[in-house]
């Protein structure tokens, strides 16, 4: 009787050392693949309405349509705001889980939303870091940088602007049918 207790306790003691390196070894996988999440990859999972706050005390609210590597897409109201990751102070709403590309592939750059929006000839409002906006239509999209035509009066039709001065670019939602 004595030896099956002593047995039965060693066997419990195994069992307890077992189940807690087992936790330290989820709990260090799971830190792990949490130091290789992106903020990015909480929005690609974000069901519902998000609030985003920007750079120069802008908050936009609506529901997250696309991310891509460094931008994300936001259907807000009556339009589609496309805002740069620079410019993302602050995200309410957000799930705790994160999703990788619905595709597994790479999504787009900052770049080529702006290579869309000017292949539409879309209009955006564009609003600025420091608060500013300029209205027209992407003609030019660079590296680092767009171009507008902005149609002024005063002959100065273009306006460039270096992509982190972007805090968001707003466009007309296109009608659904």
């Amino acid at each position: 009787m004595r030896w099956e207790r002593l047995f039965a306790e060693l066997e419990a003691e195994a069992d307890d050392l077992a189940a807690r390196d087992r936790d330290a070894e989820i709990a260090d996988r799971t830190r792990a693949e949490l130091g290789r999440t992106r903020w990015a990859d909480g929005l690609r999972a974000a069901r519902g309405d998000v609030r985003v706050r920007l750079l120069g005390g802008v908050v936009l609210a609506g529901r997250v349509g696309h991310v891509g590597t460094d931008w994300l897409l936001l259907s807000a109201e009556s339009h589609d705001v496309l805002v740069p990751g620079h410019a993302v102070v602050g995200i309410d709403g957000l799930a705790i889980t994160a999703a990788p590309p619905a595709d597994g592939t790479l999504p787009h750059t900052w770049a080529a939303a702006w290579r869309v929006l000017a292949r539409d000839r879309a209009p955006v409002r564009l609003t600025r870091v420091d608060g500013s906006e300029v209205r027209g239509v992407p003609v030019r999209v660079g590296a680092d940088f767009v171009e507008l035509d902005a149609g002024s009066a005063d002959g100065l039709a273009t306006v460039l602007v270096p992509y982190p001065a972007v805090a968001a670019a707003y466009a007309p939602r296109e009608d659904e049918d």
